[in-house]
């Protein structure tokens, strides 16, 4: 049996998505929502079985369709997951953060009450290799961590479709 996984957004991270996918026996991305026609188009000619739909509401139509991978700009999230909510509840595996408005924190957690299936917010680096081995030796080696900061060093801003990430409002970061 297939699982069959539908995609939302095809930039940086959901080609990440695409590959990892693609490493697991019995899986397969059956149905792409990208609204952005050259990030469709890579899409397409990385995942030639998979139709790619115009709408949120086409992708949440087709069969077969067993989960979904949010991997959109941060400020669509909560608008899409509320959208899945009212038409069809599958597990979603939704990158962070779940909203970036303070001011949707009511709604994520009416969402949250009320969602009849599994929502994970992605969080990858608990996986990564380095940070795994600190989470497994920092008991012994600390006597207990209270709180853990992790910088990551890169480029502040990636290039990203429209560039969404550009602007405090669209990524969740909030200045006050």
């Amino acid at each position: 049996m297939t699982l069959n996984y539908g995609l939302i957004g095809c930039g940086m991270m959901g080609r990440e998505h695409i590959r990892n996918i693609a490493l697991l026996e019995d899986a397969e991305i059956s149905v792409v929502f990208e609204p952005d026609l050259e990030m469709r188009a890579l899409a397409a000619q990385t995942l030639p079985q998979a139709v790619m739909v115009d709408s949120l509401e086409t992708l949440l139509a087709h069969d077969p369709l067993d989960c979904l991978v949010i991997v959109s700009p941060n400020h669509c999230h909560m608008p899409q997951l509320i959208e899945i909510a009212a038409q069809r509840a599958l597990p979603i595996l939704c990158e962070k953060p779940l909203f970036t408005d303070p001011a949707d924190l009511a709604l994520a957690q009416s969402f949250a009450q009320s969602y009849p299936s599994q929502v994970w917010v992605a969080m990858e680096y608990r996986y990564m290799p380095p940070v795994a081995a600190l989470i497994a030796q920092a008991q012994e080696i600390t006597g207990g961590i209270k709180m853990l900061t992790i910088r990551e060093h890169r480029f502040p801003f990636l290039p990203k479709i429209g560039d969404w990430n550009r602007f405090n409002k669209q990524i969740g970061w909030h200045i006050r």
